[in-house]
């Protein structure tokens, strides 16, 4: 069959293909154990590998193919070492998370949630994060005041001056939270900065108030209160509720057919994606016959034929 020989390396460069992927799968679970931060290194030299495959394969089709290459033609060099690349990796995906790594996916499930949290980190608190904390704040505020518990020596006007001095320090904690006016409190409104901020606002607010009525008999317990409502702040904190909110969105994979399915196409994508670059440079590089200069076209002896006609006789 002509051209057969091409085609016969697009299958040896598609198992070349499914073996560095394989490869790079197996190095990703070492990664996983020992907790290698340069994961994104691993994708880059994955990408890259999966370029240089491409190209030498269809380089290597280019040699063998008889005809004059036609960008078609390279493209589908690029599908066919794709395609073979694929299957070959959806079957080791199939082995590895099945027999090798078993709980492969969870792992991977929880390093993608960290992932992800860090993304909600840098995030910015949006106002109705704000207006929803303040809110949840208030409760845990009023919640205190309906369960503290008092000392029998407590009298009604020592209780009345200690809710009063807990609601002001309520009413300035609100009052600095919501200002966000200072240039160089921009970075605690980032989701990830903000629970410590809210949680050291509320510190220096009772210190504030500490301060200026230490004399108050009513203070040491206001101080207590205060104590009790900042040992649950982490109950409202914006960086949980959005993480809950948005981490069902985060891809889950429970079977291994599943992840070796998409994980599979996603590298069959990957491949048409850079075919489509491989294939026009190797179209466009191909090389036109040079021309042939005249002299070449006379033989050695035409040549002295044609010497001895332009000698003059004597």
């Amino acid at each position: 069959m002509k051209n057969k020989n091409a085609y016969l390396s697009t299958l040896k460069w598609g198992a070349v293909l499914g073996v560095m992927l394989a490869a790079f799968e197996l190095v990703k679970m070492f990664a996983r154990r020992v907790d290698f931060t340069g994961a994104k290194m691993l994708d880059l030299a994955l990408i890259i590998g999966f370029i240089l495959v491409l190209y030498a394969g269809i380089k290597e089709f280019k040699e063998l193919y008889s005809e004059r290459l036609s960008f078609a033609k390279a493209f589908l060099g690029c599908l066919l070492i794709s395609i073979v690349g694929s299957v070959i990796f959806f079957g080791y995906c199939m082995l590895h998370y099945a027999v090798i790594e078993p709980n492969g996916l969870a792992t991977k499930y929880e390093v993608a949630l960290d992932n992800y949290r860090k993304i909600v980190e840098k995030d910015t608190i949006t106002q109705d994060e704000i207006k929803t904390y303040l809110g949840e704040v208030e409760k845990l505020f009023a919640e205190e005041k309906e369960t503290f518990v008092w000392p029998d020596t407590a009298n009604d006007a020592l209780k009345t001056d200690a809710n009063k001095g807990f609601g002001m320090i309520y009413d300035f904690f609100l009052l600095k939270i919501t200002d966000k006016k200072a240039v160089d409190t921009a970075d605690n409104y980032q989701l990830g900065h903000f629970d410590q901020y809210a949680r050291r606002t509320l510190v220096e607010t009772t210190a504030l108030y500490m301060g200026q009525n230490e004399s108050l008999p009513s203070t040491p317990f206001v101080q207590q209160m205060v104590q009790d409502v900042g040992r649950q702040l982490d109950k409202c904190s914006p960086a949980d509720a959005r993480f809950a909110m948005n981490k069902a969105h985060v891809p889950h994979y429970d079977k291994p057919g599943r992840y070796a399915g998409v994980a599979a196409l996603m590298d069959l994508l990957y491949g048409m994606f850079f075919g489509l670059f491989i294939a026009m440079y190797h179209y466009t590089s191909k090389k036109t016959p040079e021309p042939v200069e005249d002299e070449e076209l006379f033989t050695e002896d035409e040549n002295m034929d044609q010497v001895d006609q332009d000698e003059p006789e004597e």
